[in-house]
């Protein structure tokens, strides 16, 4: 069956938000308002999808066949394990430039960094297995003797078929770990980080990266299917010809409010059984429950070149408490923006959350001017059960958890670039990353060793 890149397009926000019931492959957060009657999301349909769509009163517009993209793309990844023994990631850059990642490289490469670089690289192994029983890591890097530090953490491929996040954070460790060892700075494109800056960073944060969030939906996406979405649950007990929930659905925030998720194994947005079910989120919950001192955390996606932050169920407002996400009283009002209800967030922690998201626009701009799009997670399509959301919620739940800056960036204009134009997005978004670091790493009470959050 023959697939499409499409646009759908509506009249009108409510035409646009009733494309959810025919339950269709859609990138939610990339739709948009083009004109006052013209609005847009994007997704990935069959033939019979299309005549659906089109026979319900929408108009398609077709992208491209992804059949023949799909056949591209598996030639840019790579067909062999770069990173596993000497040199290991020694010679990282040479071998970057030859394709995507695979979920065993990544692996590799994790483990290989602390081998070479034991003072600096802590290994995490996480303790939940993914259903195909694979091990995943993560890293904590840091050097100088600071104890009291913020962590930054950034966690990548969280979407089977969003390649491109693996290879964002190995990218950005290596150079770092490089530079630092070399007393150099880093150069992306027009931007730039010192020596001094790479110093600064290393000797006052704690940078936790995650690189591989779904190694088996993206060992699937590679193998079988490149636009596989979800993870590999089989769902025995609930739909065994259905695998796969949708990682990015399965966090506990509003779970099971039902807004921009499905309690349909089919769906693409199929939320699980229940909150953590899947070992793939509980293994990201883990590094927020054992490494307290997180403080910033950026979830890495394709695609839509956006920079998003809390909240996504609803508009944010700043002036009534009582609604909230955890307020029973809203049960069913919230998800609905532009009517009454909205998210409360202080306008401190929205001031800080914007500031940064820009920050980190501006220093991704400035490597080959490129620019990004800053806006509220929510967008035109309210969504819950997500990472960002969850994690940004934890400190409201439960007050003796540190209150978390979250981010959601959206890298490049579709699922799978080329590996060419890759290795340009990998530029622009490890520039982001490393502004986002230096911001809080050089924020005064920081330094000061007080390991408090900036603009807090």
């Amino acid at each position: 069956m023959t697939t499409y890149s499409v646009q759908i397009i509506a009249r009108t926000l409510e035409e646009l938000r009733a494309l959810e019931r025919f339950d269709l492959d859609l990138k939610y957060r990339a739709a948009q308002k083009l004109a006052t009657d013209r609005l847009m999301v994007p997704g990935v349909l069959t033939d019979e999808q299309i005549k659906q769509v089109e026979s319900a009163g929408y108009i398609v517009e077709v992208i491209s066949d992804l059949s023949k993209v799909a056949a591209e793309r598996v030639q840019d990844v790579s067909q062999v394990n770069r990173f596993a023994g000497a040199p290991g990631v020694s010679r990282f850059e040479e071998r970057a430039v030859l394709g995507y990642m695979t979920a065993d490289e990544v692996e590799s490469a994790l483990i290989s960094l602390e081998a070479l670089h034991p003072d600096l690289v802590t290994l995490i192994e996480l303790p939940h297995h993914s259903w195909e029983n694979r091990t995943s890591r993560a890293v904590r890097v840091r050097a100088g003797t600071n104890t009291n530090r913020v962590g930054v953490l950034f966690t990548g491929s969280m979407h089977a078929r969003e390649w491109g996040g693996s290879d964002i954070c190995i990218t950005f460790l290596v150079n770092l770990i490089n530079a630092y060892r070399a007393n150099s700075g880093i150069t992306y494109g027009g931007k730039s980080f010192t020596a001094d800056q790479i110093h600064t960073i290393l000797e006052n944060i704690d940078l936790f990266v995650f690189p591989d969030v779904n190694p088996d939906g993206k060992n699937y996406s590679q193998t079988r299917d490149v636009w596989w979405r979800k993870n590999r649950n089989p769902n025995t007990a609930v739909g065994p010809s259905t695998p796969g929930v949708d990682l990015n659905r399965n966090f506990d925030f509003l779970w099971d409010s039902g807004i921009g998720t499905s309690s349909s194994p089919a769906s693409y947005t199929y939320k699980g059984e229940s909150a953590f079910s899947e070992p793939e989120t509980r293994n990201v919950r883990y590094l927020f429950d054992t490494y307290k001192n997180i403080g910033y955390f950026v979830d890495i996606h394709s695609y839509s070149e956006l920079i998003l932050y809390s909240w996504g169920d609803d508009d944010n407002q700043t002036t009534y408490p009582e609604q909230n996400f955890l307020n029973p009283v809203y049960d069913g009002k919230r998800g609905i923006p532009n009517d009454s209800y909205g998210e409360f967030i202080p306008s401190p922690e929205q001031d800080t959350a914007v500031g940064l998201a820009h920050r980190m626009n501006g220093a991704l701009a400035a490597v080959r001017g490129k620019i990004y799009t800053v806006q509220q997670a929510v967008g035109l399509y309210p969504t819950s059960a997500t990472s960002d959301d969850y994690v940004f919620s934890r400190h409201i739940v439960n007050g003796l958890n540190r209150k978390v800056y979250t981010y959601t960036i959206e890298f490049g204009k579709e699922f799978v670039p080329p590996f060419s134009e890759m290795n340009n997005i990998i530029k622009d978004v490890c520039a982001a990353m490393g502004e986002l670091c230096w911001a809080v790493s050089s924020s005064a009470d920081v330094q000061a060793g007080k390991g408090v959050m900036v603009g807090v």
